[in-house]
């Protein structure tokens, strides 16, 4: 039995999405700039009868992600595109007529920035091929899911139900700082794979195997790095 109701809604620029004529006609109006039809979602809020939540603006000219002045430059761009989105809703979308903006997040949602080197990088063959490691510290079954400035959505592959791939606790640590782990959507993948395992489910996983290698290293006196990452998984 489910409770409550579930509610999607979203628009990629030049996706042919049925939604695009009506972001167009906000653009006409005024409302609306190019940028703002990068990329729009929205999701309705279990046990919250008229509380929509959004996962946009896509700020597409984000480019130095580690730059402090950039990110808050960008800060102030994505409140403005979403005053904007809120007076496009309110005046075109069925619906939104009476809407009001509740919040804004707190913080930029930043997708992907600095990676490690590790030990092993995985790659997009690993993701295909549903890699299996002796060293694995976590399953992943998120597809590649990027959001291109230039080439809006990239999708790769989604799994079937039961299907993964393993990341390898060579991921996790790297040939320079020998006592260190690092864990998250910064650990060594390439550009595309980063793209899957970013996701909270995963890098949860990630950490709590870590704390386990932690242990086992400080019982077994040796560094992290020096560490062979088997049988983390093993209950």
């Amino acid at each position: 039995m489910k409770k409550g109701y579930f509610w999607e809604s979203a628009m990629v620029k030049n996706k042919r999405f049925k939604l695009e004529p009506l972001f167009r006609e906000g653009i006409e109006k005024g409302l609306l700039t190019e940028d703002d039809l990068v990329y729009y979602q929205c999701f309705s809020i279990p046990d919250a009868p008229g509380c929509m939540t959004f996962n946009c603006p896509h700020i597409s000219n984000m480019k130095r992600n580690m730059d402090a002045m950039a990110r808050s430059e960008a800060v102030t761009q994505g409140r403005k595109m979403i005053q904007r989105l809120v007076r496009f809703l309110q005046q075109c979308m069925p619906g939104f007529e009476h809407a009001f903006l509740i919040r804004e997040a707190a913080a930029l949602g930043v997708r992907e920035s600095c990676r490690i080197e590790g030990k092993y990088i995985l790659k997009e063959e690993d993701y295909l091929n549903r890699a299996r490691f002796d060293d694995a510290v976590a399953k992943g079954d998120w597809y590649i899911d990027v959001h291109s400035s230039t080439k809006g959505l990239v999708h790769m592959d989604k799994y079937e139900k039961g299907e993964y791939y393993e990341i390898p606790y060579r991921c996790l640590i790297n040939n320079h700082v020998k006592n260190m782990l690092t864990i998250g959507r910064c650990i060594s993948t390439t550009f595309l794979v980063q793209a899957s395992i970013r996701i909270q489910p995963t890098v949860i996983d990630m950490g709590d195997t870590a704390g386990k290698a932690c242990a086992r290293a400080l019982k077994e006196k040796i560094e992290l790095a020096d560490f062979s990452g088997k049988g983390l998984m093993e209950r």
